[in-house]
């Protein structure tokens, strides 16, 4: 095999391993009623804790306005989050959760963190270092090869 076949091997393992966290992620959001989409979400506006914005959400998990905006209104309409004008910026809405909404998202992103902290705990410590400094040194790599 020649190292460009090679690469293109390594390239394809790269996409079918990226693939397999996602559906590994959308399998167990549907095991809970909700969509991946929807899980993402309700993790994002818990990393902001107490609130987050409209566009902070579209922005980290790369999603459509529209799709964000669709997600917080079935999740409203379930009295989990209120939306509310941003003072500082009335183009775009604060989102937070209700007291339902905080042990909803608890209960499911804790159970989340649960099966995570399980499967982390499978590697050595010295893997798991190896395997997030060699996540980090890829996404380096591939941002700086992209924007060329």
């Amino acid at each position: 095999m020649n190292e460009k076949e090679e690469f293109n091997e390594e390239i394809n393992l790269y996409y079918k391993y990226y693939f397999e966290f996602g559906d590994t992620y959308h399998v167990w959001a549907k095991n809970h009623g909700i969509q991946d989409t929807v899980l993402f979400v309700l993790h994002e506006i818990n990393e902001k804790l107490p609130y987050c914005t409209q566009n902070e959400i579209c922005g980290k998990l790369f999603l459509p306005k529209q799709t964000v905006s669709l997600i917080l209104s079935g999740l409203e309409k379930k009295g989990y989050v209120l939306r509310e004008l941003n003072p500082q910026d009335r183009r775009n809405k604060i989102v937070r959760f209700t007291e339902q909404g905080e042990e909803y998202a608890k209960g499911i992103l804790d159970e989340l963190k649960v099966a995570e902290i399980r499967a982390l705990g499978n590697m050595s410590q010295e893997e798991r270092k190896s395997m997030f400094a060699s996540f980090s040194l890829l996404s380096d790599l591939l941002a700086k090869s992209l924007s060329k």
